[in-house]
């Protein structure tokens, strides 16, 4: 089969219930990331403490539902994706998922220019390079797929005692204040750059600081083990028809309902007791407790919430009720870097400069207003258009010719 006769998958080919999923997942990565955009949740633990109760009980609200599982629904998705790309490849005898690296080239660019130029929380890069590690799993089993996810849900586990080990060890008896004064000097410094700086100052000191630490904070919060697990296990789905056959998979999906609400509920309780966030530092013994929770209760979370969402979609009432969110998933690139754009105007010394000056509440309450204009602006674009605009632009790229943007053009 010649390049040429290859097109992206049409608007029938869709499986709309994956939209679906990807606009709930869009919407609650924007109220995670308002958290960080806003700067409240990089606040010192000190201050946190001494913030109004409505904004501490908001910032735990969000942590408990929100922070973690919707990345992780995303990767889910997003290793679904993967597998019914190479499905179709495979028709096509394309035995080295060239298309597919192709796509995540393209995808690697756009996240390196939106880390660099807007926002250093991307996510993007990070699924590009992480792709082209699944691309090493298409051939697996099944069970090997499901036995390398659990294996690599350990590995922070494995990581955070081996560091509490040395932390204990080898560190010095003052490095709790040490770390502490740190941290409010870099709260400090973050506020004022961000919130006053010009977009040069900001390009080329505040957010190029930012990507170091990003980085810095993916590898020792060991995210990218999680990321690929998630992704082992949307591959694993599509081999196995979840989505394809949704009433013939019922009884699984209640199995998964039942089992990973109950975990998920269960392991975030005991991970925001013991440790409050993903990789406590400096770490300790609750610490340790607290990251064994996160490694199994979050992801359990997320599959407990994509089971709902496929339990209320065979339900014909919530069926039109959830339908209004497959139009942002759709455009879910573009949702996502247009979220990028608003909020940096609002948080950033370019913009309005609200910077470290939004309490939790607030920040989730204007992270819900962009996700309803979204919702309407998504809706109304693809009346007129089969793609999103970067959406457009990325699968041009991908295919090497030009793809008609308007319905029916």
């Amino acid at each position: 089969m010649s390049e040429n006769s290859i097109s992206p998958v049409s608007i029938t080919e869709r499986i709309e219930i994956l939209d679906v999923l990807r606009g709930l997942a869009v919407g609650g990565i924007l109220i995670g990331n308002l958290q960080w955009f806003s700067g409240y949740g990089m606040m010192p633990p000190v201050l946190a403490a001494q913030a109004p109760v409505v904004d501490q009980v908001t910032h735990f609200l969000v942590h408990f539902f929100i922070e973690g599982k919707f990345y992780s629904i995303f990767s889910f998705l997003f290793g679904f994706g993967f597998a019914l790309q190479i499905a179709r490849a495979a028709e096509r005898g394309d035995t080295r998922a060239t298309l597919f690296k192709r796509r995540l080239f393209w995808l690697l660019v756009i996240g390196l220019l939106h880390a660099y130029l807007l926002w250093a929380g991307d996510i993007l890069s990070i699924y590009a390079l992480m792709g082209f590690v699944l691309i090493l799993f298409r051939k697996k089993t099944d069970d090997s797929l499901l036995k390398w996810a659990f294996a690599l849900v350990t590995i922070p586990i494995v990581t955070y005692v081996l560091l509490y080990i040395a932390f204990v060890s080898f560190a010095p008896p003052d490095v709790a204040t040490t770390i502490n004064a740190g941290q409010m000097e870099f709260w400090t410094e973050s506020v004022r750059k961000a919130s006053t700086g010009s977009y040069f100052q900001i390009l080329t000191d505040f957010n190029l600081q930012y990507i170091v630490g990003r980085y810095a904070g993916l590898i020792f919060q060991m995210r990218l083990p999680k990321i690929l697990a998630m992704f082992l296990l949307g591959f694993y789905a599509y081999r196995q028809g979840f989505f394809q056959d949704l009433s013939g998979h019922r009884v699984f999906i209640r199995k998964v309902l039942i089992y990973g609400l109950i975990l998920g509920i269960v392991g975030n309780i005991a991970f925001s007791a013991l440790a409050g966030n993903e990789a406590p530092f400096p770490p300790s013994l609750a610490g340790v407790g607290g990251v064994i929770a996160y490694a199994f209760g979050v992801p359990a979370l997320a599959l407990g919430i994509i089971a709902l969402v496929a339990t209320l979609w065979q339900k014909t009432g919530w069926h039109r009720m959830l339908s209004f969110l497959a139009p942002v998933g759709r455009m879910a690139l573009t949702n996502y870097l247009l979220q990028t754009v608003i909020c940096v105007l609002i948080f950033y010394g370019y913009g309005f400069g609200l910077f470290g000056q939004v309490g939790a509440l607030a920040a989730t309450l204007i992270a819900l207003s962009i996700f309803a204009v979204q919702i309407v602006i998504s809706t109304s674009w693809l009346k007129y258009f089969a793609y999103g605009p970067m959406e457009w632009i990325w699968r041009q790229l991908t295919y090497r010719k030009r793809l008609s943007l308007r319905i029916g053009a």
